[in-house]
């Protein structure tokens, strides 16, 4: 009886842990997983088999990293997975030319000619760098943990980031 109420109030605990990273994670995972693959349905999809990982690998979650290290790296793979099976000769260091004409379909029309601007010049980086990109400049996250989520040296991490950014605001300012 004793092992049945462990294994019962074991479950239970996983489950709430479960529960409440989907309750502090679920929008910003989204967000991460959209501008990575674009389409609002591609993004459900890679989202729900991201929360599908997390919940049977959260009982060996070893917490080498932060819990929400853990959960970008599992988007991450989750959606380069999805890319590759989609473009099956996808990489990481090819410019999608349909990002923006993919995107602008979805984007809000109230959103205006910036954000438009914007997402034509995320459109100009490569698939590798785009990502980056959104982890740091959107989610605010630290080199170390994309060096982590990507599993890149920090310095490649830094080093591809600042040419991504110095591209966005070359195209921002020509733009502009």
């Amino acid at each position: 009886m004793a092992i049945a109420l462990s294994f019962t109030q074991q479950k239970t605990n996983h489950e709430l842990d479960f529960n409440q990273l989907l309750e502090n994670h679920h929008d910003r995972l989204y967000w991460t997983i959209r501008k990575w693959v674009v389409c609002h349905e591609d993004a459900k999809d890679v989202l729900q088999n991201t929360w599908i990982k997390v919940y049977h690998g959260l009982p060996h979650f070893r917490g080498e990293s932060t819990l929400s290290t853990w959960l970008y790296r599992i988007a991450y793979n989750e959606s380069v997975r999805f890319l590759k099976k989609k473009r099956p000769y996808f990489t990481l260091d090819e410019i999608d030319p349909t990002y923006y004409a993919k995107l602008a379909n979805e984007i809000n029309a109230d959103a205006g000619e910036i954000t438009h601007q914007f997402h034509r010049a995320l459109g100009q980086l490569k698939e590798g760098e785009r990502h980056l990109f959104t982890l740091k400049y959107e989610e605010e996250i630290t080199f170390e943990e994309m060096s982590t989520i990507l599993s890149l040296n920090v310095n490649t991490v830094k080093t591809v980031y600042y040419r991504a950014e110095k591209k966005v605001k070359a195209y921002l300012k020509q733009s502009l």
